[in-house]
């Protein structure tokens, strides 16, 4: 992304709970535990879309492009977390806060600055260890999207956030995995937007206008459900896996194609 480009993101801020301690108590383990705490969760970061912006001694800094893929990989890496520690004896188990919110940021010589880091920062200790506590910005963007419930905390005064922000736990479900997702309903369709394959440029026009007809002829069908333009549109030449797309946008069927155009030359 260019340098001072500012873009809507979601942040999270991971912490591990009580890291200083271990680490006065026997460093060696502690820093053992910290690397299988990070080899942990970096594969769940990226499954979900995440970039990891930086380390900070035992925490991550991470930024999506989708709230939705926020609180999901969140949701992972708790449950991993707590399945990592079923594994080790009563001293080697650690527990992680996760704080997400939603806002604008900007790239900065590597980094992200703004108000929405700064509030995903203070929002991670308010977490419970091994909890995830997210703003309601998320809540509001995730709504009807994810399957976990999530539970009004109250209005609180963040530290050098100069407005109070409304606080959510997130549930972390035990035991969870891959095979337990909702089944899509395939009456929600999501219609991608046409790729344009064509050498002209303008061809672009005619493509997005196409993807805009067939949503318009195919939302008549009355036993269908098909999500607006204005939520396709951001996937547009996109390479994001299928999958993810649809389960961003809870759809069950998916139609992409693309738009070409013949050249006949003469001999």
């Amino acid at each position: 992304m260019p340098e001072g480009a500012r873009r809507l993101a979601a942040i999270m801020f991971t912490d591990l709970v009580g890291y200083s301690s271990m680490t006065s108590l026997d460093e060696g383990q502690a820093l053992k535990l910290l690397d299988d705490h990070k080899s942990l969760l970096r594969p769940i970061f990226q499954k979900y879309q995440g970039t990891v912006v930086k380390t900070m001694g035992d925490g991550f800094l991470v930024e999506f492009a989708s709230a939705v893929e926020a609180v999901n990989c969140a949701v992972q890496a708790q449950d991993s977390m707590r399945q990592a520690n079923e594994r080790r004896g009563q001293n080697e188990k650690v527990l992680v806060r996760i704080g997400i919110h939603v806002g604008d940021v900007v790239h900065s010589g590597g980094d992200i600055l703004g108000d929405a880091v700064n509030v995903a920062a203070r929002l991670q200790p308010m977490a419970s260890a091994g909890g995830i506590c997210v703003t309601r910005q998320v809540v509001d963007q995730v709504q009807g999207r994810v399957r976990y419930k999530m539970a009004k905390q109250g209005v609180r005064e963040l530290k050098n956030i100069r407005h109070p922000v409304e606080l959510y736990t997130v549930e972390v479900p035990k035991g969870l995995t891959e095979s337990e997702e909702p089944s899509l309903d395939p009456r929600r369709i999501a219609i991608l937007p046409f790729a344009n394959l064509s050498a002209d440029p303008n061809d672009k026009y005619f493509a997005d206008g196409m993807t805009e007809e067939l949503i318009s002829t195919v939302s008549r069908i009355g036993e269908l459900s098909v999500i607006s333009r204005t939520s396709v549109m951001r996937y547009k030449d996109t390479v994001m896996p299928i999958a993810d797309i649809s389960r961003e946008l809870s759809a069950g069927t998916l139609l992409k194609e693309a738009l070409g155009r013949r050249v006949t030359r003469s001999g």
